[in-house]
């Protein structure tokens, strides 16, 4: 891939963005595809940027929303000699050195690098993945010039709700950790450890010995593309002959809702992009069947007086005749244990559709970014969720409530943390493949039992008794002092002593209007006290100084004029802007 000038990547950037409309239609919220098209022909910046803009329901309507969803990277791939150049720079080994066998040709090629099938010296079948030359200077390159438009941008009206330093942060951090390679491994290992053979599960197995920050080596899994089942018509022949389409979908879409909240609750560790590209799906042969049976011991010890009873029991589990793989971990998501409770706080509250719980586990889930007024967001928010009070937990779209539920923080100046913004994006993106797999599925009831089962392990009843005890114990000794301290505040009150403290709800604003109509006030005594002024002083003006007098009489009346038309002038802004 040839470097990149500035002064020629800026006027590629302005020749597509005139090309497919760009800002206009940003703007304007129309023809989502057009800005799709040019995103993807600006490379991987502008993917990302378009991909974190799907999840801001807040910003951009529903189609533009989904639209960037399906963005895909897709550029041409770089000749063997560029491949093997790298490779050998990396690991300071020749190819010969390193693999058995490896295919010149990639079977794949994205913005960040490509993909070619190899076999080591013991015989593994492994994928390579190797960064194209130079994309951290072109995406580098991108970032600069994206951050010098910033003060021009701001100038666009409808642009002025963005954060548009804070989406540059966000794709710098993104981007960062996806030309990582070496990161990319590293969580390619931990996903590995936590999910690999979790039921129908796999993942591959990483070769760290043979990755660094431009290039890994990892476990080759068969299957195709999830796409291929999703297209699938219920009426045609399915893969497996035991199951028809529409039940073999089903079955995939509850494991990947029961795997993907293992990620979240179980493992707080979770595939943040869990798209079909990155999804394979592999029936299983007779004999890979047979390895893929699963045998349990289990030890059964029982003490009777002196005799010890012992008994060991097996129990072989057959696993269904098919595995479903996940691939690429450039975009990983994390969540502390304690923004797991929060979390699961807030999906419990939503299974009790209890406005008031819902509301407190959405506050401690988001940071507020300016000012707040709790007593509106908790109008909106009950407003909002009375339409689920009488739905079945079933029905209940929980991308959509969360969605809303987004929407409506936003507007109150409540900024949901970075790594739930990231979830909501993977759960997004995962509800988009279950709606096509099974659409009858709801997530939200796949989702509570997850949510209370992690409740319920993290619940130490133990220490909660304490607290509780402790809680009564105080109580318990302050509740024979009510009775002195309500008769000295009877006495401070009967002295004349007694204070009350009121606190106005958006008092600095209504003393700068109180301000403002004073102000206004005194300009107008002002006037009226300079136009008497000026009539009385040329009525009684003397006949020798006449010309004088009236002439400064008639400067007067000029500047309260001048004041006057300037103060209708604010007066129309004001109102415009109001009705605006």
């Amino acid at each position: 891939m040839p470097k990149t000038t500035s002064r020629s990547r800026l006027a590629e950037i302005v020749r597509i963005f005139v090309k497919y409309s760009v800002v206009p239609n940003l703007v304007q919220q129309k023809n989502p595809e057009q800005v799709k098209k040019a995103f993807e022909e600006l490379g991987p910046t502008f993917i990302k940027i378009g991909q974190m803009l799907s999840v801001r329901e807040d910003l951009l309507t529903t189609s533009f929303t989904q639209t960037f969803k399906t963005l895909q990277d897709s550029v041409p791939s770089d000749t063997f000699a560029t491949v093997k150049q790298t490779i050998e720079a990396e690991l300071g080994l020749s190819i010969p050195d390193i693999f058995e066998d490896f295919s010149k040709t990639p079977f794949a090629s994205a913005s960040m690098g490509q993909a070619h099938r190899a076999k080591l010296k013991n015989g593994e079948a492994v994928v390579v993945k190797v960064q194209h030359p130079n994309i951290a200077e072109e995406i580098t390159l991108d970032l600069q010039l994206f951050e010098r438009a910033i003060p021009l941008i701001k100038y666009i009206p409808e642009t002025s709700v963005v954060d548009l330093k804070g989406v540059l942060q966000e794709v710098k951090r993104s981007l960062g950790n996806e030309l990582d390679f070496l990161k990319e491994s590293k969580n390619g290992e931990a996903f590995y450890q936590k999910n690999n053979h979790w039921h129908e599960i796999r993942s591959p197995k990483i070769y760290e010995a043979f990755c660094s920050e431009k290039m890994i080596v990892m476990e080759d899994m068969p299957g195709e593309n999830l796409n291929q089942l999703m297209m699938l018509e219920n009426d045609k022949p399915s893969p497996i002959p035991e199951k028809n389409n529409k039940q073999l979908k089903q079955e995939i879409a509850h494991l990947l809702i029961e795997n993907f909240m293992k990620q979240v609750f179980d493992d707080g560790f979770f595939h943040a992009d869990p798209h079909p590209g990155n999804l394979l799906f592999h029936p299983l042969s007779t004999q890979e069947q047979e390895h893929a049976q699963t045998t349990t011991a289990s030890e059964y010890q029982k003490e009777i007086g002196p005799i010890t009873l012992q008994a060991t029991t097996q129990q072989v589990t057959a696993s269904q005749p098919y595995v479903i793989s996940y691939i690429d971990f450039g975009m990983m998501g994390s969540l502390s244990v304690t923004l797991r409770q929060k979390l699961t706080e807030a999906v419990l509250a939503l299974y009790t559709k209890d406005a008031y719980r819902i509301e407190k586990a959405v506050l401690r889930l988001c940071q507020q970014e300016g000012p707040f007024d709790e007593s509106h967001f908790h109008e909106e928010l009950t407003t909002f969720l009375e339409q689920y009070y009488d739905s079945p937990i079933e029905e209940i779209d929980l991308q959509e409530v969360f969605t809303q539920v987004v929407v409506i923080c936003h507007q109150n100046n409540l900024q949901f943390d970075r790594d739930i913004t990231l979830l909501l994006k993977a759960f997004g993106t995962l509800e988009g493949v279950i709606r096509v797999l099974a659409p009858e599925i709801s997530l939200m009831e796949v989702a509570s039992p997850f949510a209370q089962r992690y409740f319920l392990s993290h619940l130490d009843i133990e220490d909660s008794l304490k607290q509780s005890g402790l809680d009564l114990l105080e109580g318990l000794k302050a509740a024979p002092k009510i009775p002195q301290q309500l008769h000295h505040l009877l006495e401070l009150w009967a002295s004349g002593q007694g204070k009350v403290n009121l606190e106005l709800k958006k008092q600095d604003s209504l003393l700068n209007r109180i301000e403002n109509m004073v102000n206004r006030l005194v300009f107008g005594l002002v006037l009226a006290a300079l136009i008497v002024g000026s009539s009385l002083l040329v009525q009684a003006a003397p006949v020798e100084n006449l010309q004088v007098v009236s002439l400064l009489g008639i400067f007067t009346y000029a500047i309260a004029a001048l004041v006057i038309i300037i103060l209708a002038i604010d007066a129309l802004i004001q109102m415009y802007k109001k009705r605006k």
